[in-house]
């Protein structure tokens, strides 16, 4: 069991603070189960100012040594990933023994804010090209982290892992910035955070591969692509199921109907991709995700309309925020981490029990570790 004194904890910064003397807090833009986004000016000489987004961790996480290195690997896998369809880390700050990740700023909202707006409040499916378009970009940020060279010229893959339509940024211009590198897969992160015996990752967006607690692939990220092309055509999460235990298993399975019973309208090939992408086996997946989004731009040809996609997408991004008065982001229900409330005076940290059945224990997320140290050795 791992204890942390919140009292310990230096209190967490309010708007109007400042860090590191050039970046002021103006606003909360949204909140995870990890951290807080802050809607943010960074101040520089000759009353040179640009909007950036502040990350930080939640401050009763902040100690517990497992989740700061996670917060620090995102900077630093983050950083190293240059690409339109990436949201771009500018700087990394540590101040009162705290970090904080300066990104850029995207001023839209998340995908899955975007489909419950379409879906719940509109009353109606989203438009399938709209949808692919959306997908391109994803895949084309993750073409740059799956095709990453190291120094020397090798292949060094970086594999995201943890996708999810709150992870997928849509601006104002309607195009896709993915985000949240925190667990990704990287040959040249410490072993002790890519265990490949442990799978990390939202429950729901899991690959089956990952859910096996077996290591992740470029094919990982395919798999996760389809689960959030799928939710954003049916409006449906595509594994989830009545318990956590339900769900995991039609993820460990790769159970779904056929999407052309749900969203006849889709063409085919569009269906097809999904389903390809949704494969039980990673050797059934594409051979590459760059051969994903060829196949997905060749899908796009089928529209019947020369509408500029990105103006469209603009437009409903634009409508979701009006109606919905929202900021950068959106909580997802999903993202929360079973921990305590933040503002209890003690926050306990769950252990892998030894009698977890077999499989089924991969799940659970990575910090279930049992006698994870903090700094103060508790």
């Amino acid at each position: 069991m791992v204890t942390v004194l919140l009292s310990s904890i230096p209190p967490p910064p309010v708007p109007d603070h400042w860090i590191a003397g050039r970046y002021e807090l103006l606003e909360i833009a949204g909140k995870g189960g990890m951290a807080v986004v802050w809607r943010a000016v960074h101040h520089g000489p000759a009353n040179f100012q640009r909007p950036v987004a502040v990350k930080q961790m939640h401050r009763h996480l902040a100690k517990v040594a497992m989740y700061r290195d996670l917060f620090c690997e995102e900077a630093r896998v983050g950083s190293r990933l240059q690409d339109p369809n990436i949201a771009q880390i500018l700087d990394f700050v540590e101040e009162d023994d705290q970090y904080f990740l300066v990104m850029e700023y995207v001023g839209g909202v998340d995908l899955s804010t975007l489909i419950r707006w379409v879906v719940d409040h509109c009353g109606r499916q989203t438009q399938w090209d709209e949808v692919a378009a959306i997908g391109i970009g994803m895949l084309r940020a993750l073409i740059a982290a799956h095709e990453r060279r190291a120094d020397d010229g090798t292949l060094d893959p970086i594999v995201h892992r943890d996708l999810s339509p709150s992870n997928v940024l849509i601006n104002e211009r309607g195009m896709a910035k993915l985000i949240d590198f925190g667990l990704a897969f990287a040959r040249d992160r410490d072993i002790a955070s890519t265990d490949p015996g442990m799978a990390k990752g939202k429950l729901a967006y899991l690959a089956p591969e990952i859910a096996r607690g077996q290591r992740p692939s470029p094919a990982t990220d395919q798999f996760t692509v389809g689960s959030v092309l799928w939710e954003a055509l049916t409006g449906k999460r595509a594994f989830e199921g009545d318990s956590d235990f339900e769900t995991y298993r039609r993820v460990a399975n790769a159970e779904l109907p056929p999407l052309s019973e749900l969203r006849p309208d889709v063409p085919s090939q569009f269906a097809a991709l999904v389903h390809k992408a949704l494969a039980l086996d990673p050797n059934e997946r594409f051979a590459t995700t760059r051969e994903m989004a060829q196949q997905l731009g060749t899908v796009l040809q089928q529209r019947r309309t020369k509408e500029d996609l990105y103006a469209a997408i603009a437009r409903t991004v634009a409508a979701t925020r009006d109606g919905l008065d929202i900021g950068l982001r959106t909580q997802d229900p999903n993202f929360d981490e079973p921990v305590d409330d933040e503002h209890s005076s003690m926050v306990e940290l769950l252990v892998q029990g030894n009698d977890a059945p077999a499989g089924f224990a991969k799940w659970l997320p990575s910090f279930l570790r049992k006698n994870e140290p903090t700094e103060e050795g508790s």
